[in-house]
């Protein structure tokens, strides 16, 4: 090897006496081969993370000689010795004695000491390779940002070779965003909602300065959440908007465009978002003690206030909310310019970020276990069949529900309504109906409804309402007068309301006699009075009532105890998604749900106190988690951290093998299902006779 820093290819009497030939004998390695003391030599690596302070790896023949050790030296190296002038590397040391300086011989080198300047020397190197690696990671998280910026702004991203033309014109924008004067104010559009107006406006956010940067299209940020991703760009965006509000002493906003299941598809995007990964913290993902990257406290302040646009095909939400039933430009007449739409959409945008437009509390319900329990005791299945009038189809003679494993989402949020029976299985059967535009989706309400009327009960749901029971707050509710033996076979459906509109049709006031359900007005059902409005119904309530208000009595929680036969469940719905429920071991299975949360809401122009009553519920707009107690708090918590990280997803959805497991005998699936599967219930002792529709 030359001048080369290593002898280790002729053997020392030191190696002889450390029994490792071949090492390096130098007290400043800690035993590298020779092929590391050739790199070093070359100049090819660092210095090792074994060498000690004062070897050199300069390359040359000065600095080859400097290094060099002869076998005199390599053997007082072995016995750990520290060299006088001229040795090589151990450095002076001269002690005065009697008034004269003496340079002294070699002295010894503690075992101690050798390991301690070792140590010292592999935590520096390992501290400097960990910050050099660090600011590696971060010049590509922010490389891999700035692309997915660019990707969220291009233009003709989704469209191939060429895009159809936005209803809102081609050189429409939005109202010019002033920092310090506006709000702060994000979006998560739903392109594909009702009519794809989402798809419009966000072409006109990318043409907007501010708001190409601020909105987001929903499903493109659910599937982004790769290191860099779009989820990333939304988070660090939230995190800017946050300090923007809070710097002006306002709460930023969320616009939530899409329909009314949007609404809590957006809050899982935020908590996704706002979801901690002790993993990424450099990357501001630093959990804050609560599984956040935010405090409770900033969570309270800064958790931004939902403003509903309508996308959907019903739009309850955004229209109790003040924000219209009709997306933003909507054409009530076919000949509306590009102009007057364009103008509506820019007055909807000056209302979201008008810091004078009106903020409240907005009570979140949610689906959990009951008390004591730690997970849910059913199971979902989503309805699948042919598109058409109904989806069942005929085994063994008769039409039999057809199911699939459900997909997302799963229920945790209530955030509008629930209900049981008729209104969750013609939502069911609207789901495989699907259309393109409002006004056929709702007739295609109505001609499942009529289906619904005129067919007989599958065998594997009871008769209208019947093996349902629930309870509220600890005390029976449904049945009426269940303690004299009533079932609900008389009725269609029951539920409850958080919000005071459903379906473009129904709303809900407190029950009462008839003279003043005829004669003076109710309280209606409010949406941040901490209370349910609990209904039920049959057809003969419409004249009772009379007309589409239905009598609501006030509940804090609700229990659902269903106590069918094995191989029978029953459809809900929650927020217009709908799910079969079933119970895999047959045993009576229960649906709790109480308030889960509080969150603010942003009121809009068209809101109707009539509709509302008074939205000032005495309490600050703020967000929090609900309970009675701090236990409670961490339940909802936990379950809330449980969702984003997809548990809740293994835990309520049925896998196959779980819905084979029941005498549910396999069929083959029609051409439109790619898991399919059919239910056969186990007959009772004393099989019902097939009865009337629901």
């Amino acid at each position: 090897m030359g001048n080369a820093l290593c002898t280790a290819s002729k053997p020392t009497g030191a190696d002889e006496l450390r029994g490792k030939a071949g090492r390096c004998p130098s007290p400043y390695f800690n035993g590298c081969t020779p092929s590391d003391c050739e790199l070093l030599t070359e100049g090819t690596l660092g210095p090792p993370p074994h060498s000690a302070p004062g070897v050199s790896a300069t390359t040359g023949s000065k600095g080859a000689a400097e290094a060099n050790h002869s076998d005199d030296m390599s053997t007082s190296a072995a016995f750990g010795t520290i060299t006088g002038p001229g040795g090589g590397g151990g450095g002076d040391e001269a002690f005065a004695k009697g008034g004269e300086d003496e340079v002294l011989g070699p002295q010894p080198l503690l075992l101690a000491d050798q390991e301690s300047i070792i140590s010292k020397a592999k935590s520096d190197w390992d501290q400097e390779q960990g910050e050099l690696l660090r600011k590696a990671r971060m010049e590509r998280w922010h490389s891999d940002l700035e692309e997915s910026r660019r990707l969220m702004k291009d233009e003709t991203k989704g469209f191939g070779t060429s895009k159809p033309a936005n209803r809102y014109g081609t050189d429409s924008c939005l109202p010019m965003y002033e920092p310090g004067k506006h709000v702060p104010v994000l979006g998560l559009i739903n392109t594909s909602s009702g009519a794809a107006a989402g798809l419009d406006i966000l072409a006109i956010c990318k043409m907007t300065p501010y708001y190409q940067d601020r909105m987001f299209n929903i499903i493109e940020v659910v599937k982004g959440t790769r290191q860099g991703g779009l989820m990333d760009v939304f988070r660090v965006e939230l995190s800017k908007a946050k300090d923007e509000a809070k710097a002006m002493g306002v709460r930023p906003r969320l616009i939530s465009g899409g329909g009314d299941g949007t609404a809590s598809f957006a809050l899982f995007i935020l908590f996704l978002a706002l979801q901690a990964d002790p993993e990424r913290a450099e990357f501001g993902m630093a959990d804050t003690g609560n599984g956040f990257i935010w405090t409770d406290e900033e969570m309270a302040e800064s958790f931004p206030a939902l403003a509903q646009m309508p996308l959907g095909s019903a739009n309850d939400c955004a229209n109790i909310l003040g924000w219209g039933q009709k997306y933003p430009g909507d054409r009530k007449v076919p000949c509306t310019s590009h102009n007057w739409c364009a103008q509506q959409l820019r007055r909807w945008f000056e209302c979201a970020i008008d810091p004078a437009t009106k903020i409240a509390n907005f009570d979140i319900w949610g689906i959990l276990p009951l008390d004591g329990a730690a997970h849910c005791d059913f199971k979902l299945a989503e309805l699948t069949g042919p598109r058409g009038r109904c989806p069942n189809q005929k085994v063994e003679g008769s039409r039999q529900l057809h199911l699939k494993e459900a997909g997302k989402p799963v229920p945790l949020f209530v955030c509008l309504y629930f209900s049981a029976g008729f209104g969750a299985y013609m939502t069911a059967r609207f789901q495989i109906n699907r259309h393109k535009t409002p006004i056929t989706n709702r007739m295609e309400y109505v001609r499942q409804g009529l289906g619904i009327i005129s067919e007989s009960a599958p065998p594997q749901m009871h008769l209208r309402l019947d093996k349902v029971e629930i309870d509220c707050d600890g005390s029976p509710y449904f049945p009426p007068r269940r303690h004299r033996g009533n079932r609900g076979t008389r009725y269609r459906e029951v539920g409850f309301y958080n919000i005071n509109w459903q379906a473009h049709a129904l709303h809900g006031a407190d029950r009462a006699g008839v003279g003043a359900r005829m004669c003076s007005s109710r309280e209606p059902v409010k949406f941040n009075d901490g209370r349910i409005d609990m209904f039920r119904w049959k057809f003969a309530s419409l004249l009772k009532n009379p007309g589409l208000r239905v009598q609501t009595d006030k509940r804090r929680s609700m229990r659902l105890r269903f106590s069918g036969a094995r191989g029978t469940g029953v459809f809900f719905q929650w927020d217009g998604e709908a799910r079969f429920a079933f119970s895999p071991t047959g045993e009576p299975f229960n649906i709790f749900i109480r308030q889960v949360m509080n969150i603010p809401v942003v009121l809009g122009p068209l809101h109707d106190p009539s509709l509302t009553g008074n939205v000032d519920n005495g309490s600050p707009v703020r967000f929090a988690f609900c309970g009675d107690s701090a236990a409670e708090v961490e339940i909802v918590r936990q379950r809330v951290l449980r969702n984003i990280r997809g548990e809740l997803d293994q835990e309520l959805n049925a896998s196959r093998r779980e819905i084979e497991s029941i005498p549910f005998p396999m069929n083959d699936p029609p051409p439109t299902s790619a898991s399919t599967l059919t239910l056969r219930p186990v007959p009772e002792e004393a099989p019902q006779a097939p009865g009337p529709g629901l």
